[in-house]
């Protein structure tokens, strides 16, 4: 096996690529209560053993880039994700490794930003909340 590189990462909204993705992240996260009952003692003590059940699963990405525009105006991928962003609108994300694997995530966008200074480019970044997901296999 070999490391996966993101060199070659394609992200799309709604099937147009958005040019000059920086980082692309996923991340998972699991919501969870307290069961603990009085029986759930450490064996010959008196004091419990926290109990916890998994009761929900949350999920998020995160895209960064670098803002594009040409004569006609803004990359049409970054445009529409903005677009995306600014309207609340459930769109497909999706992220295609160089190796053709990958995953279709649909949800909304819940933040987006540009920022410029004058020690660089300018960039952008949005923050996607995950309501379902496929994965990309290739060849399938």
């Amino acid at each position: 096996m070999a490391e996966v590189k993101f060199a070659g990462t394609v992200i799309e909204v709604d099937d147009v690529v958005v040019a000059k993705v920086t980082s692309f992240s996923r991340e998972v996260s699991i919501s969870e209560d307290d069961v603990t009952g009085a029986e759930d003692v450490v064996a010959g003590t008196d004091v419990l053993h926290q109990q916890f059940v998994s009761i929900a699963v949350s999920e998020t990405a995160e895209i960064e880039g670098v803002a594009i525009e040409g004569p006609t105006g803004p990359d049409t991928g970054q445009s529409d994700l903005r677009t995306a962003a600014e309207s609340g609108d459930e769109v497909v994300l999706k992220q295609t490794k160089n190796t053709g694997y990958g995953v279709s995530l649909t949800g909304f966008f819940t933040s987006y930003s540009e920022e410029g200074t004058t020690s660089g480019v300018y960039r952008f970044t949005g923050s996607f909340r995950v309501n379902s997901k496929v994965d990309i296999v290739p060849g399938s």
